[in-house]
Order: C-alpha cells, then sequence, then structure tokens
C-alpha cells in the first residue's frame, strides 16, 4: 500500500507540472497507468535535467566567447573607437587608449580633435564632413598626438552608422609611424636625388630593346628643353638631338654595347630644342636577360656644357695673352718647336718692343698705356699672314714669327708695321715701336740663337729711339698738366722765374743757373698723376686729399728718372718739399743731406704760393711774405739762402 501511494504521490506531482490531467480522473486510475505514468514522468525529468545541463554549458560556452571577444576587442593591434556625428569619443577599446597614450575612461566625451595635430585637423574635419554626407567609408593619414604631446602618424578608417536614429561614427585607427617615417625617408631620398640630378644636371634613361620603348628621367627633358609630361622622343629621332659627329658616336657606341654588353662613355654635342647647342657627357650599360641578351639599356647623361664652355675659356687663357688677344708666350715657343722644320726654311723671328710704355703708365695711368699696347697688337697682328704666329712674350713685347719668310721680306714686313704705328695717336701720343730681326737659313742652326739675335738687336735698336722719345712725353706731360690747371701753368713759370734769380744771385754755376729755371718749370710735373679735382680745388684739402698730393714728388722722380735728358732733375723734384729741419716729405732729410737747388726750389715755390690768392684765403703782401720766410728760416728753409733771396733779390723787382 506504502509503493502505491507514493507512486500516486510522484504522479500527482508529475500532474501538475504537465496539466494532462486533473484530479478527479488520477483517482480512476489503474495501478498499470499510474506506474505508466510514472515511467514518463522520470523520463521526461531526465530530459528536463539533460536540458538544463545543455542551459548551463551554453551559458558558459556564451560566457566564454563574450570573454574571448572583449580580449579580442580590447587587445586588438588596431584601435576601435564610436564617435558622435560632432566628432566627440563616445567608446573606444583599450589599444586605442594605449595609441593615444590615455585611460579610457578619461577618452570618453573628449573630442577626437584633442588627439590630431593642428597642422591636420582640416583635413579630418573635411574627411568627416564627407563622410556624414555621403555615407561612404573615408579614410585618410593624420599626425595624431598622445597625451604626453609626442606624436604619431595614424591612419583612420571611418564608417557612419545609424544606432535607433541617430548618426554615429565607427572608427578604426592604426599606428603607422614606422610605414610612414620609411615613405617620407623614400620620399626625402627621391627629393635629395632629384635634387642632386637637378643641381648637377644630371638626367637618367631606360631603353627596352624588345619594344624599343624609352623612358627619362625628368631632369632628362629639361636638359634637352623638352616639356616633362609629354613623351620622351622614339629612339630613332634621337638622331636630331645631337650634331651629325655626336650622333655617329654614339649610334655606334649603343650598338657595340647591344652586342658586347660592354658599357660606353663620351662627350657629345647636342642639339637642344631651341636650336642652340650643348655638351653632355653621357654613359650607357646593358642589361642581359638569362641567356646573356642584352634585353635593355639604361645609363645617364649629364649638362656639361658650362664645364666644356670654361674648359675653352682656360684652353684659350692658357694660350692667349688677357689684354691683347694674341698667343702667349707658352704657345710661341710651342708653335716655335713645331714650325722648327727644314720645310719652313727660311725661318724668321722678328721681335718688338713698345717705346716709352712705362713713362706713359706712370704718367697717364695703365688704362691709356693697355690702350697704347693694344694697338700695337693690333698693328702687328693686322700686317701678319695667315701661317704666322703672333704672341706677347713679355710686358711690352711681341715676337712675330714668320715661316718661308726671307732676312729682306722680313724686314719689309717690319718696316710695314713700324710705318703703321706711327700713324696710331691716343691721347696726342704717338705710338711708337722698336724691332729687331734674324732669319733661320740653314738645318743646323739653333732657332734658339736665331730668337736671342732678334731680340737683341731689338734693344740697340731700341736704345736709340728712346731718349727722343721720352723727351716728347715729358713735354707732353706738361702740357697735358697745364692744360689740366691753368693755376699750375702759371705757378710752374713764377717759380721757374725765381729760381733763376735766386741762382744768379748766388753766382752759381751758368749751367746750373740754365737748369734751375728748367727745373722750377718742371717741379710738380709728377701732378699729372693727382685728380684734376683735387688740383682745381678751390676750398681746403681734406686729409685724404693731402696725402694724394703728397705723392706728387715720387711720381715726378719716377718719370723724369726714366729719360736721359731729365734724370738729372730727378732728384731735386723728389727733395723740393723737403725742409731744414728734417720735418719734410717724403723722406725726412736734413740740412746740406737736401742738394742745393732743392732747397732753392723750395724757397721759391713757397714765396709764390703765399703771395698768389687762394680760393680759401686771401694772398700775402710781399712783407708779409718776406717776415713768414724769415720766421721759418733755420727750421722750413735754409737760412742762408732766405737771406740772399730776400735782400738781394726781393730787394730789386726787376729780377722777379
Amino acid at each position: 500500500m506504502k509503493k502505491k501511494k507514493d507512486l500516486r504521490l510522484a504522479a500527482e506531482e508529475f500532474i501538475h507540472k504537465e496539466g494532462k490531467y486533473n484530479d478527479e480522473n488520477l483517482e480512476d486510475l489503474s495501478f498499470e497507468e499510474i506506474k505508466l505514468l510514472v515511467h514518463e514522468l522520470k523520463v521526461h525529468q531526465i530530459e528536463l535535467e539533460m536540458q538544463n545541463e545543455e542551459l548551463r554549458r551554453t551559458h558558459a560556452e556564451l560566457e566564454q566567447v563574450k570573454a574571448k571577444y572583449f580580449d579580442i576587442y580590447d587587445l586588438a593591434p588596431e584601435g576601435y573607437l564610436i564617435l558622435s556625428e560632432d566628432g566627440q569619443i563616445i567608446e573606444t577599446n583599450l589599444t586605442a587608449a594605449t595609441m593615444l597614450g590615455q585611460a579610457r575612461r578619461d577618452l570618453t566625451k573628449k573630442q577626437l580633435t584633442h588627439y590630431i595635430s593642428k597642422e591636420d585637423q582640416d583635413s579630418y574635419y573635411l574627411h568627416r564632413k564627407e563622410l556624414f554626407e555621403s555615407l561612404e567609408p573615408q579614410e585618410c593619414e593624420l599626425r595624431m598626438l598622445k597625451n604626453d604631446g609626442s606624436l604619431f602618424w595614424g591612419h583612420i578608417k571611418a564608417t557612419a552608422v545609424i544606432d535607433d536614429g541617430i548618426p554615429m561614427c565607427r572608427l578604426v585607427l592604426s599606428d603607422v609611424t614606422k610605414r610612414k617615417t620609411i615613405e617620407i625617408q623614400l620620399q626625402q631620398s627621391m627629393d635629395d636625388l632629384l635634387e642632386s640630378q637637378r643641381i648637377a644636371r644630371l638626367g637618367t634613361w631606360r631603353m627596352d630593346l624588345v619594344t624599343n620603348e624609352i623612358a627619362w628621367s625628368e631632369e632628362l627633358y629639361k636638359i634637352y628643353g623638352l616639356d616633362p609630361t609629354g613623351s620622351p622622343p622614339p629612339f630613332i629621332e634621337h638622331i636630331k638631338l645631337f650634331t651629325p659627329e655626336g650622333w655617329e658616336k654614339l649610334s655606334t657606341a649603343i650598338e657595340q654595347t647591344k652586342t658586347s654588353g660592354i658599357p660606353y662613355e663620351l662627350e657629345l654635342e647636342t642639339v637642344l630644342n631651341d636650336g642652340s647647342h650643348g655638351w653632355m657627357w653621357v654613359r650607357g650599360e646593358g642589361q642581359k636577360d638569362s641567356k646573356g641578351h642584352v634585353i635593355s639599356l639604361w645609363g645617364a647623361a649629364q649638362d656639361i656644357t658650362e664645364r666644356k664652355k670654361n674648359e675653352e675659356k682656360l684652353f684659350y687663357l692658357s694660350n692667349h695673352d688677357h689684354l691683347t688677344g694674341l698667343h702667349n708666350r707658352r704657345y710661341f715657343e710651342r708653335e716655335l718647336e713645331r714650325l722648327d722644320t727644314k720645310e719652313n726654311l727660311p725661318l724668321s723671328i722678328i721681335m718688338f718692343d713698345v717705346n716709352g710704355l712705362k713713362l706713359v703708365n706712370d704718367s697717364f695711368g695703365h688704362e691709356l698705356g693697355d690702350v697704347l699696347f693694344k694697338k700695337a697688337a693690333e698693328t702687328i697682328n693686322q700686317v701678319s699672314r695667315d701661317e704666322d704666329i703672333v704672341a706677347r712674350i713679355g710686358g711690352d713685347e711681341f715676337v712675330l714669327v714668320l715661316p718661308k719668310t726671307s732676312a729682306y721680306e722680313s724686314v719689309e714686313i717690319a718696316n710695314q708695321i713700324k710705318a703703321l704705328t706711327t700713324k696710331e695717336i691716343v691721347a696726342n701720343i704717338e705710338l711708337s715701336i722698336s724691332y729687331g730681326y734674324d732669319t733661320k737659313e740653314l738645318e743646323n742652326q739653333s732657332i734658339s740663337t736665331i730668337v736671342e739675335n732678334a731680340e737683341n738687336f731689338m734693344y740697340k735698336y731700341k736704345l736709340y729711339e728712346r731718349t727722343s722719345l721720352r723727351s716728347k712725353t715729358i713735354e707732353l706731360i706738361m702740357t697735358t698738366l697745364f692744360e689740366k690747371s691753368h693755376g699750375e701753368k702759371q705757378h710752374s713759370n713764377r717759380v721757374s722765374s725765381i729760381c733763376h734769380a735766386i741762382a744768379l744771385e748766388m753766382k752759381l754755376d751758368k749751367d746750373i743757373v740754365k737748369q734751375m729755371g728748367t727745373v722750377g718749370l718742371i717741379h710738380d710735373i709728377g701732378k699729372i698723376g693727382v685728380d684734376e679735382k683735387i688740383l682745381n680745388k678751390t676750398g681746403k684739402l681734406t686729409n685724404g686729399e693731402r696725402v694724394d698730393i703728397e705723392k706728387h714728388p715720387e711720381i715726378g722722380w719716377r718719370l723724369l728718372s726714366s729719360t736721359n735728358e731729365f734724370a738729372e732733375f730727378a732728384q731735386l723734384v723728389i727733395d723740393h718739399h723737403e725742409k731744414w729741419d728734417g720735418t719734410g716729405y717724403p723722406h725726412g732729410l736734413k740740412g746740406e743731406a737736401i742738394h742745393l737747388e732743392a732747397r732753392i726750389l723750395s724757397i721759391a715755390e713757397a714765396y709764390d704760393a703765399m703771395t698768389t690768392k687762394k680760393s680759401y684765403r686771401k694772398e700775402l703782401t710781399k712783407e708779409e711774405a718776406i717776415k713768414e720766410l724769415m720766421r721759418c728760416s733755420g727750421t722750413r728753409f735754409d737760412p742762408e739762402i732766405v737771406k740772399v733771396f730776400v735782400n738781394r733779390v726781393l730787394s730789386d723787382s726787376e729780377k722777379l
């Protein structure tokens, strides 16, 4: 009975759970029916327990999947962010927070622009605007800022989504600093390469021998004056880029490289797009396939036009005189050796020297001397023949080498040149040259001896002509000086008269008396080297101008000492501003160390200067000038000469 009771209780419990039976019909069940019912109950209970176990397992698996998802989400190599439409951070994963150097909780509600460099914020705003307007994914690379202010390059891929009607942005952030750094370095290297090519005027090229396709670098287009956006000319038209000689060299070299693979290197004359010519250094190499066949050519080309021009200039300068344009001594010696053959006999040499050039340079300046010198060069070159060699071989010297020319013919040529030079007059100065010649008639004669003989004859002839020429030049210098300053002419004439008068009263030798008149006239010849503005200045001289004018005694000495006729006056001229007490210039001579004639000249010039009116001061009277002379007697002037001048010359006014 107890068993049946237990079964009944279990059945009632099952019935209540299942709801298949009610209390009324349960009483009507037989024992077998109840037993069957209990069996169903156990089976169902087992099924329920199995279902519960499955649910527990599923829940555990879901928890594991959820944990894995969040691990993947947080620890992914890329950052994930969810932004509002206005760019506010709503959610972020751990990687993004790490990238930005900020705790996740501190990122929310911040604007993403807080972590974008100012330089790239405009780009970010444009991409965000395009994202929500087009709803198309957007990508960009921006310089991002960590919380500590350090920079990194971020690649952003953004997608727009609508969540419960609210636009949002899902954003994937990748740190591409390494790649970007490499890209920047590569770009910098490329920029440096292109800049180097631009500076070096160096272009590169490649040609596929199978397809005949040609590729040029940008600089190569520029070298030829072509548009870099266009295509390079086909190989068949490359002939237009070179002179015929240059193209022949290049095409031959290319064919050899195609066959042998041996590189070539050439310097070629080019024809640019505007028709002008230039020069280019080219190098080409062959690239072979696995079978050893040359399948392409590549190489470099450099514009060397400036270098070639400089080489030509250097070559010209190494063989020519810079002033006259004639050949120089180096060229003369080399050509003389070449012409010294039996076939060129008789071989004549004429040496020329420009007379009085140093005196002209010292008096009128090197500019005028250069004009005279170039006139001489032009005259000699004008008479020379195509096969002759004309060269400047020294300061004032030229040489003319005459192949197959006899001594008689040489003299005719030399005289023709000399006659032409006398017609050349520059600033009232007549061009004058001396010449000497010799001729090699026999093969065993030394050509160096012939040159030496011609030079010796030239110097002998020059000595004969020099005196009269220099005298003419001195006269011309004084005339030119007086033209520059009328006051100088009057001053020189008065000083000449005073010097002559003093010398007479001192009863000096009659030749000295005569010379004193001459030296008084030319004592200021050195002023030819002083600026005309200083000579004619109406006011007081500045310190600099005074330094310039105090150079005139030395200039006068140089001019006069270069002549035979006036050389004896040179020392008197350089001394005439020396003082008796040694305080004068230019050498500070004292007392009788100063030439007597110079001491006379000093007094004569000082008296005339004191008694001549100047724009910046009134002239002194005779009595005032005498008083000044007496005051300076024994310091500036020789006291004995002052006595003679005051007591015997100035007392008799007719002597002046």
